[in-house]
């Protein structure tokens, strides 16, 4: 019995110096291989910036107008002018300048015909389409002011009939220029004076060219229509005092001449047809 506990005794010796043994070893760790990262490539397309010029433009550098620009401007000059020729306002102008004042009654005040004339006439100005040129523009303002002088007075018909020779003046010049580009247009023209005078007008297109002549006066008035040459073509008014007409006569290109002779104011309107 003391034979077997002694080999129990050390068999559990054994058994624990080996349990002890295993217990001591050191696991290796496991090396934990790091992966290579992947390289991307990733491509970047840079779209270059365009460059902006920067144009500094002072006050003295011209100022470049456009072809478009000029055609618009022409363009609005031409619908102006148009309107105002459809609606005879230059010749309804020029008639007005050959009315009288009349008398002053107090239920009227003065001549109210005239001043409700120039009434109309300065709405329909008003109303036209808007001309592009400054010159246009300066016509235009010419014509508003002298209708705005008629008040159907004595004084306010010097005032206006001084005011129309700026009108006359200005209209003429809006015309030649148009002719001078090349624009299409009334062939017009207008005279103004007082007294005995002789005018020049050219023709610049044979055909019918109509007269609208008013005279305002208490003798003899009368126009003879000549060529450039001083040949007699026509008598184109014979009055005595006031008068208002219209007369036609056919012309060819040329210049041509006016004998006026009178003792007031007048007005000669020269148009084709």
């Amino acid at each position: 019995m003391r034979k077997i506990t002694v080999f129990l005794f050390i068999l559990c010796i054994v058994i624990l110096f080996l349990a002890g043994c295993t217990g001591t070893q050191t696991a290796t760790p496991t090396m934990v291989k790091t992966p290579t990262p992947e390289i991307i490539y990733v491509t970047v397309l840079a779209t270059p910036t365009p460059l902006t010029t920067i144009i500094s433009v002072t006050s003295a550098a011209p100022v470049e107008v456009t072809t478009a620009a000029l055609d618009e401007t022409e363009q609005m000059d031409a619908e102006f002018l148009e309107y105002i020729d459809d609606n005879h306002v230059i010749e309804a102008m020029n008639t007005l300048a050959g009315a009288t004042p009349g008398s002053y009654s107090i239920s009227t005040g003065y001549n109210a015909g005239p001043k409700n004339e120039a009434l109309r006439l300065n709405n329909l100005v008003h109303d036209a389409p808007k001309p592009g040129s400054e010159q246009m523009k300066e016509f235009r303002t010419a014509m508003m002011d002298a209708l705005s002088m008629m008040d159907g007075s004595t004084a306010g018909f010097t005032r206006y009939r001084d005011s129309l020779q700026r009108v006359i003046l200005d209209y003429n010049a809006v015309i030649s220029e148009m002719h001078s580009e090349g624009s299409a247009s009334v062939d017009a023209e207008h005279l103004m004076g007082h007294g005995n005078d002789v005018r020049s007008f050219n023709v610049t297109e044979t055909g019918l060219k109509t007269f609208t002549i008013h005279h305002t006066g208490e003798h003899n008035f009368a126009i003879t229509l000549k060529n450039e040459d001083g040949k007699y073509i026509a008598l184109l008014a014979n009055a005595i005092g006031d008068y208002s007409g219209k007369t036609s006569e056919r012309l060819v290109i040329g210049k041509y001449n006016l004998d006026i002779t009178a003792d007031g104011d007048w007005t000669i309107g020269i148009a084709s047809g």
